[in-house]
């Protein structure tokens, strides 16, 4: 459920549905592509219970399922995309804003989160690209970590169509992720 908090009464106005709304991985994993003379569809492979809301979902979001099922090594981006309340249109919309990637690590917690920022490093675009605690993995799980976050990263910039987070999104990083953070940070069990 979602709310909003009123300005005059401080009370909480419901803005989302009651029920729990589907995720498009969650519909996804219920459907199939179909090849039909005119390409591709998206069939529902589902007959349990709510199968008429996931039909609903799939005449809504028919695109997104068909390029979700097609590229499944873009889940990440349409994980990322739903969670931030994104669209390929409103991404479109950052293009020419100086964006930057944002990294946030709490030596106490162990808690690193990196996400897109704007120059003044406010978190813009909703959720994180990722959050991890980098005591829970080993290096080279942290190296694969980073690469999947820039991956994610450039995907991002390049629905953006935003050449500035796309330099800064380069594989190249990865090495400073591990010299700063990883290597000075890390505490072995």
């Amino acid at each position: 459920m979602e709310f909003k908090q009123e300005l005059e009464t401080g009370t909480f106005k419901m803005v989302g549905a009651t029920e729990t709304t589907l995720k498009l991985k969650e519909v996804a994993e219920k459907c199939r592509l179909v090849r039909t003379d005119n390409g591709v569809k998206v069939e529902l492979a589902y007959t349990g219970p709510n199968a008429g809301k996931y039909m609903q979902y799939i005449e809504k979001h028919k695109e997104e399922l068909t390029k979700y099922l097609m590229n499944p090594d873009e889940t990440d981006l349409y994980e990322w995309m739903e969670a931030s309340h994104q669209t390929a249109i409103t991404l479109k919309k950052h293009e020419k804003e100086k964006l930057l990637l944002y990294v946030n690590f709490d030596p106490t917690t162990r808690i690193m989160l990196t996400g897109i920022a704007d120059e003044n490093v406010t978190l813009k675009l909703g959720a994180p690209l990722m959050e991890i605690n980098i005591d829970e993995l080993t290096r080279d799980e942290f190296k694969l970590t980073i690469y999947n976050m820039l991956l994610l990263a450039d995907e991002i910039a390049v629905l953006m169509g935003n050449l500035d987070l796309r330099k800064m999104s380069n594989i190249q990083i990865v090495k400073t992720y591990l010299t700063e953070i990883y290597d000075k940070y890390h505490e072995n069990p």
